[in-house]
This record gives C-alpha cells, sequence and structure tokens, in this order.
C-alpha cells in the first residue's frame, strides 16, 4: 500500500543522513590523532558533508530503481536539500579546520564553487524550492529568458570538478591519508560513484533507446501530441501513468533529455503518446521537428501503477486540471475494470483534449466523468466520496498549487495520507 512507499521513502531519507556517513565518521574518529582532537567536530563534518555530496551526484544519475522506490520528485528534494545541507556542513568545517597551501586552496576553491552552483540551482533547478517560495518563481521565470535549460544542466556538472577538488583536498592530509580503514572507504565510495556516473552517461543506449517521432501535430492552442514509435523488443519497462525522458540529441539545443507522461496505457507493438504544453525552450522547439526522424526515449518512471497495484484498489478519485491531466488518461485507459471517477477542469479560455476519450469511456458502467471550465468546488467533489473507502485510491494530477490544495482538502475529509497520490512535475 502506499504505507509502504511512506516507509520507503522514511527509509531512504534515514540511509541518507545516518547510515551512509557512519561507517566514514567511524573509522576517521579511530584514527584521528590525539593532537587533532579540537577539530574532530569540523573535520567530521567535513565528511558528512562529501558522503551527501557523492550520495547527490548518484541520485543525478536517475537511478530507475529509486524512482520505483519513492519516486524521481522525492529523489530530486532529497538530491536538494543534501546539497543544501552538505553546504552548511562544508561552511562549519572550513571555519573549524583552517589549512594552508593546497590543502586550503583546493578546499576554498571547492566550497566556493559549490556555493555558486547551489545560490544558481536554488533558482533553475530546485523546483521543489522555488514551488514553494513565490519569490524565487519569479526570479526563476524571469532569469530563463537568458540562461536556458541546456545551460543550467551543464553548470551543474561542475558539481563533479568541486567534488574532484575535495578529493584531492583530502590526498593532501598526511594524517587522514595515514587512517588506511577510512581511507579504503573513501576511495571505494568515490571511485564508486564516479563509476556509477561514467556508466550512467556513456554506457550503451545511455540516451535511451533510439525511436522514431512519426507524428507531431497541434491537438489544442500551445500543446502538441507526439507519437513516437519504438522499436521491435524494445526493453523499456513501461506502465500506465508513466512517463518518460526524450531528446533529439541531432537537432542544436534539444540534447538534453526532458520528463513528459503518456497519454496511453503502454502495450507491447503500440506507438507512445506524449501530449506536450509550449512551456519552455525546448517544449517550444517541438513545432519545428518534423517527422519522422530519431528520437531517443529514456524510462519508464513513476508511480501511479504501482499505487494503484500496492493499494489492491477497487475505486479511484481522478482529480486532474490542465496538462497535468495526461497521466491520469494513461491511469484510466490502463485500468478499465475499476470504478472511476475523474473529475477534470481547465482554466477560461483553454481547450479540453481527448474529449473523444472521455466520451468513448462515459460508456463503460463505471466510469463517470465531471468536466468543467474553471475549478469545482471542494464541496462538489466531496459529495462524490464513496461511502466505502478502505479501497479508494485518489489520484492528482495538475499545477503543484492544485494537486497540495486536494491533498490537503481530502486528508481533511478523513482519507488517509497513504490514500492519496501526487506526483509533482516539479523540475
Amino acid at each position: 500500500m502506499l504505507k509502504k512507499h511512506s516507509y520507503a521513502l522514511g527509509l531512504v531519507w534515514l540511509v541518507a543522513i545516518f547510515v551512509l556517513p557512519m561507517p566514514f565518521l567511524y573509522t576517521l574518529s579511530s584514527g584521528l590523532p590525539a593532537i587533532y582532537n579540537r577539530m574532530a567536530l569540523p573535520i567530521m563534518l567535513g565528511v558528512i558533508a562529501y558522503v551527501w555530496m557523492l550520495l547527490v551526484i548518484y541520485i543525478g544519475t536517475k537511478p530507475k530503481w529509486l524512482d520505483r522506490l519513492i519516486g524521481l520528485p522525492h529523489a530530486y528534494m532529497l538530491h536538494g536539500i543534501l546539497s543544501l545541507a552538505a553546504l552548511v556542513l562544508a561552511f562549519f568545517h572550513k571555519e573549524g579546520s583552517p589549512s594552508s597551501g593546497l590543502i586550503k586552496l583546493t578546499g576554498d576553491y571547492a566550497f566556493n564553487l559549490f556555493l555558486g552552483l547551489a545560490l544558481y540551482s536554488m533558482i533553475f533547478m530546485a523546483g521543489w524550492l522555488t514551488s514553494r517560495v513565490p519569490f524565487l518563481e519569479r526570479l526563476k521565470k524571469r532569469l530563463e529568458r537568458l540562461f536556458k535549460h541546456e545551460i543550467s544542466v551543464w553548470l551543474h556538472r561542475l558539481n563533479l570538478l568541486a567534488t574532484l577538488l575535495i578529493f584531492i583536498h583530502v590526498q593532501l592530509i598526511d594524517y587522514i591519508v595515514a587512517i588506511k580503514p577510512f581511507m579504503l572507504l573513501f576511495w571505494l565510495a568515490s571511485v564508486g560513484v564516479v563509476a556509477s556516473y561514467l556508466w550512467a552517461k556513456f554506457k550503451p543506449k545511455s540516451e535511451g533507446i533510439r525511436a522514431r517521432l512519426v507524428g507531431n501535430h497541434a491537438i489544442a492552442e500551445n500543446i502538441r501530441e507526439l507519437v513516437i514509435r519504438l522499436p521491435e523488443k524494445a526493453k523499456l519497462q513501461l506502465r500506465s501513468g508513466d512517463y518518460v525522458f526524450i531528446s533529439f540529441p541531432h537537432l542544436k539545443g534539444m540534447g538534453e533529455p526532458h520528463p513528459f507522461s503518456l497519454v496511453n496505457s503502454p502495450k507491447t507493438g503500440d506507438p507512445l503518446i506524449l501530449a506536450i504544453r509550449g512551456d519552455g525552450d525546448f517544449t517550444r522547439a517541438l513545432a519545428n521537428i518534423q517527422q519522422p526522424t530519431d528520437v531517443y526515449v529514456d524510462g519508464g518512471f513513476g508511480l501511479y501503477q504501482s499505487v494503484i497495484d500496492d493499494n489492491q484498489a477497487k475505486e479511484l478519485m481522478i482529480v486532474g486540471g490542465g496538462i497535468g491531466v495526461v497521466p491520469l488518461l494513461s491511469v484510466v485507459e490502463g485500468n478499465p475494470d475499476l470504478k472511476t471517477q475523474f473529475f477534470y477542469t481547465i482554466k477560461e479560455g483553454s481547450s479540453f483534449i481527448y474529449a473523444d476519450k472521455f466520451r468513448e469511456w462515459d460508456k463503460r458502467p463505471q466510469f463517470t466523468s465531471h468536466r468543467q471550465v474553471g475549478r469545482f468546488s471542494d464541496a462538489y467533489i466531496l459529495e462524490h466520496l464513496p461511502e466505502e473507502r478502505e479501497n479508494l485510491v485518489v489520484l492528482l494530477g495538475g499545477p503543484i498549487s492544485m494537486g497540495r490544495h486536494w491533498q490537503k482538502i481530502f486528508k481533511e475529509a478523513g482519507l488517509r495520507s497513504d490514500q492519496i497520490y501526487f506526483e509533482e512535475f516539479s523540475w
């Protein structure tokens, strides 16, 4: 059940914050010469910061096992919070353990690089943060006219350089190098993370599976439908409600993978259908891509179907708004036997997409749709809550503010948090 997801999320945080640094701290404290006891705490803080930065780099490779366990949105939140926390610890390490020469130089350069990247990332790459701080959200939208997403990605990779500087920094400290058990862990962790990163970037099909874009047309104002035909025997593990990362490496400015949700429920031999709103440089440039052409697809990612399966759901209530309705369409198509109520809202001046799907689904005895321009009132949706709620699952999709609103409303109505799932697209 969703309790399983919540348990996994808590366990991942526990492992990241406490378990991973512990062997490093134990081996270091056991071998640290007594003469350095007064600097023991700052040294330990520096070690924790380094371990967290290694974990941050690993999370940046988008490990699929971690997505299926807690979801990429939660993984990226962990990534962002650990980055900031590591920077704070690095500051106290720097202030509490003075050094000189190359040791100081490599440490200072690494810290300054981390600091600059952290400030930049807080605006451009930490969607979990900007979505909660209106000032940062407004600043991000203004600055995105100058700083393209591809630039942000490459700048973010300078974290690797900063981490390398810290690696060198440690090798220059002779009393640390003399602690063999610690250095063994230090080397194993560092080499392991670098190997994982290089494998993720340069392994065969690291960009995803090469497929063919065979359809590309507008289905509403500023919304395009892409139809992608996968090669035979494509080894993508896709489920209803998933999203995939797509890229066009042969086209200028289109080489960085971007995530988009499936409209349809993936079945062997069927093309993938994506519906994409033109919000940024990449999405607006899709209108200029001629088909057929090569496109790289990596996936699947997402937890909607896991939530349904783990809960052994017998009934769904789905609330979707705007383009956020897309993965929920895939969920409905992939779960035709579940009793489902679907509440779909759009802003005034917008258009409903895939109205034909709703007309077809409304013929099912177990499916009911509610569509309107403008948000539904809380009372209207709550009055449709079934009396028997034990096997009810509520799925949400849409703007972040909308999703968080309905999470709060359903919890206040007595539903457990593990019955409600909202997958935030906040990066």
